[in-house]
């Protein structure tokens, strides 16, 4: 399997025949007297994602497979992306569908058509459903890729969402707040004192984000059977976090440099050990993607 859109499945023999994946940054341009305009880091823009999609017969009902994926938009609600090798990419909504039709029959009934897929990043509250495993959709029963053990497709039934993806889910959004604080921080450090200390309440802003999830995460993986390594991690991630948030409160002219500093190594720290499990998060990302949690 290539990838997994909540519960939409993608796959080579499948038709899926290319991925692009874009990612950016918002920068704000302030004009400058006698000089080059100054940029300011705003925030991260949101990922995208674009598939291509070869539909046949072969591979599926082509029309019923072009269906599902416009059935999926129209409920506009985000899905959980993650790729055959485990990695959680996150949240996605499908924003955009065009399709090529290569070819239909003499009455227009489609048969051969490439599917432009775009996905976008959804950074709002996400808890990923989860489906029961063997039920295949029955559009696709008796089909070539049905017998290839490429569905496609798998059935809307869901359920709910386990310890694992809980896991998983606020793992991914405690990264995402603390790459933006270290960001906010980089935009920052080359400032004067006077700007820096200006800067205090949006750093202890993005930081104070990544609180909830980091104990989120500590609560949901302390009741997994094997989850007591991540409960600690992220216990010792919060504790950098509430030692960057600690060395900002309080300052004042005098001394803002040297905490500031002492803040943004904290925070490197929390984001340095956040990272070493990445390792570990995606196998836990793998057993979901497999249906074993």
């Amino acid at each position: 399997m290539f990838a997994i859109l909540g519960d939409i499945e993608f796959t080579v023999a499948g038709g899926i025949t290319g991925m692009e994946q874009r990612g950016t940054a918002d920068w704000a341009e302030h004009a400058r007297i006698q000089g080059k305009p100054l940029l300011e880091w705003i925030g991260e823009g949101l990922d995208e994602c674009n598939l291509t999609i070869e539909l046949h017969p072969l591979l599926g009902d082509p029309e019923a497979r072009l269906r599902a994926l416009r059935e999926s938009k129209s409920k506009h609600e985000p899905l959980a992306f993650v790729m055959g090798s485990g990695e959680y990419l996150g949240a996605y909504v499908i924003a955009d569908i065009s399709n090529a039709i290569r070819r239909t029959t003499a009455v227009g009934q489609l048969t051969a058509a490439t599917v432009q897929l775009n996905l976008r990043e959804y950074t709002g509250p996400f808890t990923r459903k989860v489906f029961r495993p063997g039920l295949l959709n029955p559009a696709l029963a008796g089909t070539a890729a049905a017998a290839m053990g490429s569905p496609g497709l798998l059935s809307n039934v869901t359920a709910t969402p386990s310890l694992t993806q809980t896991v998983i889910g606020q793992a991914k959004t405690a990264g995402n707040m603390l790459r933006a604080g270290q960001n906010l921080y980089e935009s920052v450090r080359n400032g004067n004192p006077s700007m820096i200390l200006g800067q205090v309440p949006q750093l202890l802003g993005v930081t104070a984000r990544a609180i909830a999830p980091l104990q989120g995460m500590s609560a949901a993986a302390g009741l997994l059977d094997d989850g007591s390594d991540l409960s600690r991690l992220s216990e010792s991630v919060l504790g950098s976090v509430m030692g960057a948030r600690s060395s900002l409160n309080p300052v004042d002219l005098g001394n803002i440099v040297d905490r500031f500093a002492a803040s943004k190594d904290s925070l490197s720290q929390a984001l340095t050990t956040m990272d070493g499990a990445s390792t570990r998060l995606a196998g836990l990302a793998a057993q979901v993607l497999t249906r074993r949690a």
